[in-house]
């Protein structure tokens, strides 16, 4: 779990005590670090946080963790706190999957987990308990949805059908993948994650879109690795869209 110290290394925009001096007058400042202290008086722990960009109003992301919430297969439950003082973001706390094997964090779409997202308003208490009640009441719900990924076993046809239609997410739709692409996106990074279930499978796409490092083809034809997503609202489109194409394919 990080420490303050590390947190204000990390992203230190969480700890902005106004907005950007670009702001109008009407936009609400709430102060993250408030926000933060609410969960963490309900008993969430600091388990990650970036930020995209550098200063002091840029947008940031805090996971946490409460250790009263049960595992849900081989993920862990968070909750995501988003937001930034220059207008780039609203204010967002939804749910997320922390999974094990690959420290990778996954989003959990709004269809399945309620989300709290407001224009700058406050935060208080009350909605962090609320909120912690809502992802408790969501468990099976979210866990269901990752079972049914687990029990489903995908044809190599599947396979590529996943990954084809995933990189239209991760590209566009004008970039084709050859046979090699396709072979390194579903290559697995470690033993835990060989398997042609769709939950696997899912999860070695979504770590290869989002940290990078596969071989592909630039539009103009040259060789390159696929660079990882820095982008925080780029991350959470990607993780989002990438489970909606998976929970089509049960």
């Amino acid at each position: 779990m990080m420490t303050l110290e590390q947190l204000k290394s990390t992203a230190p925009s969480i700890f902005a005590t106004s907005a950007s001096p670009k702001m109008s007058d009407k936009y609400v400042f709430v102060p993250t670090e408030d926000i933060l202290e609410n969960f963490q008086r309900e008993g969430w722990e600091i388990a990650s946080a970036k930020q995209t960009g550098r200063g002091m109003h840029g947008v940031h992301e805090i996971r946490l963790r409460n250790g009263e919430l049960p595992k849900v297969g081989d993920t862990l439950v968070e909750a995501i706190i988003r937001n930034s003082h220059n207008g780039m973001t609203t204010l967002g706390v939804s749910a997320g999957l922390h999974r094990l094997v690959c420290s990778n964090g996954l989003t959990v779409p709004t269809a399945l987990a309620e989300s709290f997202n407001v224009r700058h308003q406050r935060f208080d208490l009350d909605d962090v308990k609320r909120l912690t009640e809502s992802f408790a009441g969501k468990l099976p719900k979210i866990e269901g949805s990752v079972n049914r990924m687990m029990e489903r076993e995908m044809t190599t046809d599947e396979k590529i059908d996943f990954v084809r239609k995933s990189a239209e997410i991760r590209f566009s739709k004008e970039k084709v993948l050859n046979d090699m692409e396709i072979v390194g996106l579903l290559s697995p990074n470690r033993m835990e994650d060989e398997g042609d279930d769709l939950w696997k499978v899912f999860n070695v796409v979504q770590e290869k879109f989002v940290r990078g490092g596969v071989e592909y083809s630039s539009p103009k034809g040259r060789r390159t690795k696929l660079r990882g997503l820095q982008n925080i609202m780029a991350v959470n489109q990607v993780n989002t869209k990438l489970w909606e194409l998976a929970e089509e394919m049960i």
